[in-house]
């Protein structure tokens, strides 16, 4: 497997956000991924550990607005979109932990235009 890698997500929301809208938040997240499969002999064996993002907790102000559970099927660097109604100003935080248990995390402000 290649050298791992886990950088910072990097969050980004609209510039122009207004009270109650939804809108369409980026996190872009660099992490290698590995099934750490290995075809020998026309099978499938374990080579080596797994290494992959494994969850994702969204945090909107002091709530949890929502969590993702991964798997190793998730791509390298993976760009992950989701929706948020946008009800008051507040930071957007994103805690990311992979199979390895090490956590990264970016934050944002949602501000209003």
């Amino acid at each position: 497997m290649a050298t791992k890698q886990f950088s910072d997500p990097k969050i980004r929301v609209p510039r122009k956000i207004g009270k109650d809208e939804i809108i369409e938040v980026r996190v872009k997240i660099g992490h290698n991924s590995s099934t750490g499969l290995k075809i020998v002999d026309g099978k499938y064996v374990a080579a080596e550990p797994p290494y992959f993002l494994k969850r994702m907790d969204v945090f909107y102000g002091a709530e949890k607005a929502c969590s993702y559970d991964m798997t190793s099927a998730t791509s390298p660097n993976p760009l992950i979109r989701f929706k948020l109604k946008a009800v008051r100003e507040a930071p957007l935080r994103v805690v990311v932990t992979n199979s390895d248990g090490l956590t990264k995390e970016g934050e944002t402000q949602v501000r209003f235009s």
